[in-house]
């Protein structure tokens, strides 16, 4: 990706994030990036395409942050990092992570971009169902990650209203609520 592109992309995320979909105009995204309408149009030709890419972007760079844990034998300590590393994200990355809360069920990401998602985040949903398999945990992997996701924007939520909180202390309060959930 060279500087334009990331320049777009930064822009657009920030836009997006504050302002919403139909309320940030192409125009408003070349300003902010530095570029042309015309440049920007080069590398997405349409805003739809601008926003299914920055999807998969977040989404990427979300999986790539959390994903890098050693396997674990034990669900609940892997489950214990992986929530550690979700809420930091989403802390460390709050553009990306607000668009990805924005645009999560939003009729503007396509059928494809969900599946290429579902497709590069695969290894989640299979370490997962190993833990299922041995009755470890007894949600649908489905389900769960809506749940998680629930819990992780409430988390955050709580976390933006209540900065004078112990952050370590929200991590492990808001987990064993989540992992009363999945635990059979």
């Amino acid at each position: 990706m060279n500087n334009k592109q990331e320049s777009i992309i930064e822009s657009a995320l920030k836009l997006f994030s504050i302002n919403g979909y139909g309320s940030t105009t192409t125009a408003e995204i070349a300003k902010e990036a530095k570029v042309s309408v015309g440049t920007l149009f080069n590398y997405y030709p349409t805003k739809k395409i601008l926003v299914n890419e920055l999807y998969l972007y977040a989404n990427r760079s979300y999986c790539d942050y959390t994903k890098n844990l050693e396997e674990k034998h034990d669900f609940k300590k892997g489950m214990i990092e992986l929530w550690g590393r979700c809420i930091d994200f989403a802390l460390d990355n709050q553009n990306l992570f607000r668009f990805i809360i924005l645009f999560r069920n939003s009729p503007v990401i396509t059928d494809e971009t969900v599946k290429q998602i579902e497709d590069e985040s695969i290894f989640f949903e299979n370490v997962y169902n190993k833990f299922r398999i041995r009755n470890e945990v007894k949600m649908y992997y489905d389900l769960f990650s809506y749940v998680m996701f629930g819990c992780l924007v409430a988390t955050l939520e709580f976390i933006e209203k209540n900065p004078d909180k112990d952050i370590n202390h929200i991590k492990e309060v808001s987990f064993d609520y989540l992992w009363d959930g999945v635990n059979p």
